[in-house]
Order: C-alpha cells, then structure tokens, then sequence
C-alpha cells in the first residue's frame, strides 16, 4: 500500500496575493515544501495581461528554488469566466480563458489545469447549464489532448455552482466527456458541504483522483489552515492512505484571516499534517 508522504504538501498563493510572488516561493522553501499549485490572478500572474515573459519567469523561479509546479488554476470562480452561461458572449469569452490557460500550461510546465464546470441560473432549469457546460468543457478536452495536458474538473458547492456538486456529479460529467484528459479533484470543504467522504471520492474515482485542496474548513465551507477548523486531520489522512492516494495535498486557504500574515497558516499546517503521518 503506497504511504502518504510529506514530499505531497503542496503550497497555494492565494492567500498570498497582498504578498510578492516571490515572497509566495520564498516562503514555501522555508516551510519545507516542495510543491506548488499556482492561483492565476493578479498581481501575481493574471492571463488579462500579456503573459508568455512572466510564465517563463514564474517557471525559471520555481527551478531556481527546486520546486515543482504540480497545477495552474486561474481564478474563475468569480466574474466573468463561466462556461455554462446562458449568454453567448460570456461562454465564448470564458473558453478562450481556458484555452489561454492550456497555453499558458504549457510554458509554465504545468501537467494540469484546474477547470470548474460553471453554472446556470438558480431560478432556471440545471439541465440546460449542465449541455453548455459539457459541450464546452468537451472541446477544452480535445485540446488538452493534443497538448498533453490533464484538465482537474472540481465539483462546487450548491452556493457557488448547480452543475457538478457531488462526486456522483462529477463521475458522470466525467462520464459523458470520455476523455484521458480529464481527471478528478477534490475539495475538502466542498465535500464536506456535500455531506459526502473521501471515500465516496475514492471509490468513485481510484487513481483518477488526482489532486486534492486539503484544507480544514467549518459550517460556513471556510478554506482554512489545519487546526483552526472542524475538520478531522487524522481520519481525513488515514482514508487518503488507506485509498492509495498519491496525489498533491494543497493549501488552498482563503480566509481573509490569513492576508496579512501568510506564512504561518502554511507552515503550521505542514507542521501538524507531518505529525500526524508518523501516526499512520
């Protein structure tokens, strides 16, 4: 049975974004991570600008520090990237995004991209949202293909999406796309909101669970730094290694709590994961 290792911690700079990116890396190096999963947004790297010098830049630091890039995930849950939009404009709009993002991929050296399945209007019928979300995440599939990039397609909660909630949600999403180059993600607070359990995802997925935002969380679905939630670290680990997860576990933290002070949150959280795999 393969062991959860410390060398899967993976850190995130989302929390990091009143910060200097490298800062963000410096940081990382010293809470003994080795691991990176890049949150595409401003300041740090933003696809809305002119891109191609500062992929290259961000690839070069990451080399320089001996860390590896593991994930791209451009900012896309909020305006106005939604592939499932009922308006032409705002689905053809997101899909250059993501095609944007493959490219960017490829520079960056990134094996995957992070890619959510939109939405439709609350006050409308989910099954439209989820044929446009389909047929556009199909097409960013063949891409992928072709560049040898793996899409994450992570399920949201009800709140932020109504197309790809569950991890039944997300095995037939994965189901009708057909495609080697789609993987699946979880996100501890989403399944938890879902009132579903890592081994729902596991037994739904196996090996194509390939990445995890490992974070503690509450009622609320907070993204937060282990110890300052509800969440069960201990079992939580114990499932993933009895599931043969080999995967990143990465520190999407975005509680406002952490802007100012980031480090701390990343490197307690380390700190208390490696604890409790000695336990395991």
């Amino acid at each position: 049975m393969a062991r959860l290792a410390a060398g899967q911690l993976c850190g995130m700079n989302f929390h990091y974004f009143r910060h200097s990116f490298a800062r963000f890396l410096d940081d990382v190096a010293e809470a003994g991570l080795t691991r990176v999963e890049l949150w595409g947004a401003q300041p740090h790297f933003y696809l809305g600008d002119p891109w191609l010098q500062s992929a290259r830049k961000i690839r070069d630091d990451l080399r320089a520090r001996g860390l590896e890039l593991v994930c791209f995930t451009p900012e896309q849950c909020v305006y106005p990237i939604n592939i499932a939009a009922e308006e032409a404009v705002i689905r053809e709009r997101s899909l250059r995004y993501f095609l944007e993002s493959l490219s960017a991929c490829v520079e960056l050296e990134s094996p995957y991209l992070l890619v959510t399945p939109g939405w439709g209007y609350a006050d409308q019928d989910a099954g439209e949202a989820w044929k446009r979300s389909a047929d556009g995440l199909s097409l960013l599939c063949r891409h992928a293909e072709r560049l040898g990039i793996t899409l994450l397609l992570e399920p949201l909660t009800r709140a932020e999406a109504n197309v790809i909630n569950t991890s039944a949600d997300l095995a037939r999403m994965m189901a009708e796309l057909r495609s080697p180059a789609v993987k699946a993600i979880l996100d501890t607070a989403a399944m938890v909101a879902a009132g579903e359990t890592i081994g729902d995802y596991l037994g739904r997925f196996g090996p194509d669970l390939a990445h995890v935002h490992f974070i503690d969380g509450d009622d609320a679905g907070a993204h937060l730094a282990w110890g300052d939630g509800a969440y069960p670290l201990h079992t939580f680990l114990a499932e993933l290694q009895s599931g043969g997860y080999t995967g990143s576990l990465s520190f999407e933290f975005t509680s406002s709590q952490y802007w100012l002070d980031p480090l701390p949150p990343m490197r307690d959280s380390a700190a208390l994961i490696r604890g409790e795999l000695q336990k395991l």
